[in-house]
C-alpha cells in the first residue's frame, strides 16, 4: 500500500460535549516522508497536539508514538476497504483508545 493512502486528516466522531472531533490523527508528507501530528480534545475543548515520532508502515497498517511529558502514546491507524475510513487504535499504560475514523476531504486553498 503506499504511503500516500495515509496522508490526510483522520478524524473520530464528534462529541456532543465540545462539538469537536476527540481525535484528530494528521498525516503530512515531506520530502518522501511521512509525519503529523495527533490532536487530542479534553472534555474543556482545549487541545492538546503532539507531534508524531517513530512512524512505520506495515502493509495497510501505519504505525506510530506520541509522548506527552513521561508519557508514551503506541498508535496504529489501520485502513479499511474504504480508502477514506479506517480504526485507530491507542494505549498507553491502561489506556486504551479504539475508535472508527474517517479522512477528512482535502480542502482547496
Amino acid at each position: 500500500m503506499p504511503q500516500s493512502a495515509f496522508v490526510g486528516k483522520w478524524q473520530t466522531h464528534t462529541s456532543r460535549v465540545t462539538n469537536k472531533p476527540a481525535i484528530t490523527v494528521i498525516i503530512v508528507e515531506l520530502n518522501q516522508r511521512l509525519g503529523g501530528a495527533v490532536v487530542l480534545v479534553n472534555p474543556d475543548a482545549s487541545e492538546i497536539k503532539l507531534p508524531i515520532v517513530n512512524l512505520n508502515i506495515k502493509e495497510n497498517v501505519l504505525e506510530f508514538e506520541t509522548r506527552d511529558k513521561n508519557d508514551i502514546f503506541y498508535w496504529s491507524l489501520a485502513l479499511r476497504r474504504n480508502p477514506d475510513r479506517g480504526l485507530l487504535h491507542g494505549s498507553s499504560g491502561e489506556m486504551l483508545v479504539d475508535e472508527p475514523v474517517r479522512k477528512q476531504p482535502r480542502t482547496r486553498q
